[in-house]
C-alpha cells in the first residue's frame, strides 16, 4: 500500500514540467557556452531590443513553463516516442549552439549550411516531444497541444521578423545564403548551379 501511495505521489508530482525544464537545462549553458566560444550573443541584441519580439518571447517561454505544471505523463506508447523526439530537438538544438559557436558573422556553416532556421526544428521537435509525453485527455494536455500550435505559428513570425532583420544588417550576403539554403529543411541549392 505504501508504494502504490508513494508511486502515485511521484507521477503526480513529476509532470511535464521536469521534462521542460530539463530541456531548457540542457540548451541554455549550451547557448551560454556558444556565445562565449564566439564572443557574440546568440540571439541579436539589436533585434531582441525591439519591444515586439521580446514580449512575446517571454510570454513564450513562461506560458509554456506555467502549463507544463499542470500536464500529467502518460507512461504508455506515446511517451517513449516523445521521449525520443525530445531528446532528438535537444540534440539539434545543441549542434545549433556549436555550429554557431563556430561561425564568425553570419552563421552559415555547420547545421546552418541545410537549414537557415535550425534552432527553431530543434525547439519545435523537442515541444512536440513534450507533447506526447503528457499526452492524454486532460483538458491541460489538450492546452498543451494548442500551446504547441502556437509555438509553431510564434517561430514563423519571429523567422520572418530574424529575415528582415538580417536582410538589413548583412545584406547581399544575406540573400545569397537565402537563395541557396531552405527556411526550415529541404534540398540545399548547389552552389555550381
Amino acid at each position: 500500500m505504501y508504494s502504490s501511495v508513494c508511486g502515485k505521489f511521484l507521477v503526480e508530482i513529476i509532470g511535464l514540467w521536469i521534462f521542460y525544464v530539463i530541456g531548457y537545462a540542457i540548451a541554455y549553458p549550451l547557448r551560454n557556452w556558444a556565445q562565449k566560444t564566439r564572443g557574440e550573443p546568440f540571439e541579436d541584441p539589436e533585434l531582441l531590443a525591439q519591444k515586439k519580439a521580446m514580449i512575446p518571447a517571454m510570454t513564450w517561454i513562461l506560458g509554456g513553463f506555467v502549463i507544463s505544471l499542470f500536464v500529467p505523463i502518460n507512461f504508455g506508447f506515446l511517451f517513449l516516442i516523445g521521449l525520443l523526439l525530445a531528446v532528438i530537438g535537444v540534440i539539434i538544438v545543441g549542434y545549433v549552439f556549436y555550429s554557431f559557436a563556430h561561425n564568425p558573422g553570419l552563421a552559415i556553416r555547420g547545421i546552418y549550411r541545410y537549414s537557415r532556421n535550425p534552432n527553431y526544428i530543434g525547439w519545435t521537435i523537442f515541444f512536440l516531444g513534450l507533447t506526447l509525453i503528457g499526452w492524454s485527455e486532460s483538458i491541460w494536455s489538450i492546452i498543451f497541444l494548442a500551446y504547441l500550435v502556437y509555438t509553431i505559428c510564434y517561430f514563423y513570425w519571429v523567422v520572418l521578423q530574424e529575415e528582415e532583420f538580417l536582410t538589413n544588417k548583412y545584406g547581399d550576403s544575406y540573400r545569397e545564403y537565402v537563395e541557396k539554403t531552405p527556411r526550415y529543411f529541404g534540398k540545399v541549392k548547389d552552389e555550381q548551379s
